[in-house]
């Protein structure tokens, strides 16, 4: 197929994904943020799925926490795709628009995770 390839399988790193909180100057404020970032070569392979349903599972069931959000750029189809699979529902009522750099506005669609005991 056009554009993809086997993943590294020599142990190479292929990205992160992982949750951090975000501070309060964010312009959600305060709140517990989940991400992923893969070299292209390992895209289509589902492996930010798997990483990011590992790091859904250990904060909601060993950290303790009830909601977690992401947020992703209008054209980003492809984490849009990995949010989707992983349950998460889109809150547009959180949609948030920001110059982090001071100059370069972003727009950020918003998705919610929760986890009730």
């Amino acid at each position: 197929m056009r554009g993809f390839s086997p993943p590294p399988t020599d142990g190479q790193f292929i990205g992160y994904t992982g949750i951090m909180r975000a501070s309060a100057r964010h312009p959600l404020g305060p709140h517990d943020e989940i991400g992923w970032r893969l070299i292209r070569p390992a895209w289509g392979f589902g492996y930010a799925t798997e990483a990011a349903q590992a790091s859904l599972d250990d904060a909601f069931l060993r950290v303790g926490l009830t909601e977690v959000l992401a947020y992703t750029a209008p054209d980003n189809v492809r984490s849009q795709a990995v949010m989707t699979r992983l349950g998460l529902r889109r809150d547009p009522a959180r949609d948030f628009a920001a110059a982090f750099d001071g100059t370069n506005k972003w727009q950020g669609l918003v998705w919610v995770s929760r986890h009730t005991v």
